[in-house]
């Protein structure tokens, strides 16, 4: 199984509908079937549900829409990292790339793993690219994913 590291708006690509589903369903299929391990910090799930609750609170979803977003994430396609070994790697990316330490976390998960990171964050990819090659932008990957 080749690990991947996935972001946040990743997962959210994976229950709306947005630009680039197709590319984070093509993923989460990849884990399912055993070919790839989807790897995030915990944090992840917090952030999800953050979210969704914008969304309601700016009218974008009903109430309804994001409970229905939250089952049907695929919480067990996910191998879940601590937060406690990724802080002092998060703190020191977001300094170094101006980046919240929530964002930098994916960046630490990807190199404690020594694995890409996968974003749908353009602000985050805009911010590393040319630095760090292995942080790749989900709207960039092929569908179907191998």
């Amino acid at each position: 199984m080749i690990p991947v590291v996935v972001d946040t708006a990743v997962a959210i690509k994976a229950v709306l509908e947005e630009p680039d589903s197709d590319r984070a369903d093509a993923l989460f299929e990849a884990a399912a079937r055993g070919t790839h391990r989807l790897v995030a910090p915990e944090l992840m799930i917090y952030e999800f549900g953050n979210v969704l609750w914008k969304q309601v609170r700016r009218a974008v979803l009903t109430e309804a829409e994001a409970k229905h977003a939250i089952e049907r994430f695929p919480f067990d396609q996910i191998e879940w990292l601590p937060g406690t070994s990724l802080l002092p790697g998060a703190f020191a990316y977001a300094i170094r790339y101006g980046l919240t330490v929530y964002d930098a976390a994916f960046l630490s998960a990807a190199t404690v793993l020594g694995v890409e990171l996968i974003t749908a964050d353009r602000v985050l990819h805009r911010r590393v690219a040319g630095h760090l090659p292995w942080v790749k932008l989900l709207h960039e990957l092929p569908v179907p994913w191998p």
